[in-house]
């Protein structure tokens, strides 16, 4: 066996006693694994508060996408199936050039119902909190550490209901209209919101409960279809049909 001359079995014991020393103390001062960097092995030293690290990380949210949205209509088409109901979809009634943004329109014996749907996630809550339902100021959205602003749902309803409402009168429909915003987003929460702000639960919930929908005189097959005329749904279907 070659031995090692003794100079510089001194400088190998004290590169090695400084590696001891530096190392602990590199780690603690840049908070990195000096140990892998080196030898390209991890070292055993455990995060002194595990629960620190897993509350760094949050599984970052997304506004809500098409396929929900037809998730949401799909389920509306079943409930009003089954309840003796039909369903306008989309309910974009068109009127002196203006067009409704409303995904849905539900026609029930007692009236009309028209779903405003948003796809925002994360936090929701009023911007104006000592106002009226919150009716005037944008309303804010916390996502991912961001607080975004939008325009007003409630004060939209209001807008969206006037213009069909219009468009219902010109058409000869004498009915009760309801506009109110639906949440489709499952990732949203929504935080000191009016009882009168839904999600597709909530929503379908209140057409369940809804006093006078499905007890009224309204002729609800010619008035969905008359409806879905001035949404253009079946002058759409019927041009598709004419390419084929």
């Amino acid at each position: 066996m070659t031995e090692i001359p003794g100079k510089e079995l001194t400088l190998i014991l004290v590169m090695i006693f400084a590696m001891l020393i530096l190392i602990p103390y590199l780690q603690s001062h840049t908070d990195k694994d000096i140990t892998k960097m080196l030898f390209g092995i991890r070292s055993k030293k455990k995060d002194a508060n595990p629960e620190v690290k897993k509350a760094r990380w949050k599984p970052k949210v997304h506004n809500g996408t098409k396929n929900e949205l037809t998730s949401f209509v799909a389920q509306l088409l079943r409930f009003s199936s089954k309840n003796g109901m039909r369903l306008v979809a989309p309910g974009s009634v068109s009127h002196n050039g203006e067009t409704a943004r409303l995904t849905a329109l539900i026609v029930g014996p007692g009236g009309i119902v028209g779903a405003y749907c948003l796809g925002f996630g994360g936090s929701i809550t009023p911007g104006d909190l000592k106002a009226p339902a919150g009716k005037t100021a944008p309303w804010r959205q916390k996502i991912n550490g961001e607080t975004k602003t939008f325009d007003n749902p409630l004060k939209v309803c209001e807008e969206q209901q006037k213009l069909v409402l219009a468009a219902m009168e010109k058409a000869g429909i004498s009915a009760e209209l309801t506009v109110v915003p639906v949440f489709t987003n499952p990732q949203a929460t929504l935080c000191s919101t009016p009882a009168f702000v839904y999600t597709p639960k909530s929503f379908v919930q209140y057409l369940k409960e809804h006093p006078s929908l499905k007890t009224g005189n309204l002729d609800i097959h010619p008035t969905a279809l008359t409806l879905a005329d001035l949404a253009g749904i079946r002058n759409e279907k019927k041009s598709q049909k004419e390419k084929k």
